[in-house]
């Protein structure tokens, strides 16, 4: 039985790197195993194959939302879900609306043609990341209007859904579209700026040189 929490994923996964923020945030050790999706590493597998996958106390947890939620409610720590309806309400829009949309468009769309393709040996396809750069525009536009009246996603504490976008938003940088367009939005940038230097979000850093 793990002790404390076993992750098993890709480190350069947004995904699974919540995972592990919400450990160091919370001031929690955890072990962190590099397994592919579909893959099978001491008898943890996905059975969608998908990461990442939890194993802590003799359980384990997919399915990032679940993880998240599971572990900030048995670590010790700072509590990264609120306890006002609202605030929770609005914690649980942002790590849906980063789930089903934003990942999607920034991550599927634009970093992984600017980025993770000529790792592969190929070229970006400049129409998927024209189209892909306007929607992502737009949507980082969303988000900077509603930090122009709150510190965080879901209102004046940091919550798990911060710890959802804001990997998101890293990858999303070190793409010539993303950082023009983060340059739109100061307010954004100015809250990315804020996590990136959290001590939870260095100690977790994936080290990946594009």
């Amino acid at each position: 039985m793990a002790d404390r929490p076993q992750i098993f994923g890709i480190p350069t996964s947004t995904f699974c790197w919540t995972a592990r923020l919400v450990c160091a945030e919370k001031g929690q050790a955890h072990d962190f195993f590099e397994m592919i999706p579909g893959g099978v590493l001491d008898g943890v597998r996905h059975p969608f194959a998908r990461v990442p996958v939890l194993r802590f106390r003799g359980i384990t947890v997919y399915e990032s939302p679940a993880i998240a939620r599971y572990l900030d409610r048995e670590l010790a720590g700072p509590p990264l879900q609120p306890k006002d309806s609202l605030a929770l309400a609005r914690m649980d829009q942002w790590i849906s609306a980063t789930a089903d949309y934003l990942y999607d468009t920034m991550i599927g769309g634009v970093v992984a043609q600017r980025l993770v393709a000529p790792l592969d040996g190929r070229e970006a396809d400049e129409a998927i990341v024209a189209e892909q750069a306007a929607a992502m525009r737009e949507q980082l536009g969303v988000v900077d209007e509603m930090l122009c009246s709150n510190r965080y996603l879901a209102g004046a504490e940091l919550t798990l859904a911060d710890l959802f976008l804001a990997p998101v938003i890293h990858w999303v940088d070190k793409t010539p579209e993303g950082n023009e367009a983060l340059d739109v939005y100061p307010t954004l940038r100015r809250w990315f700026h804020g996590i990136a230097e959290r001590d939870a979000f260095q100690a977790t850093l994936p080290i990946v040189t594009f």
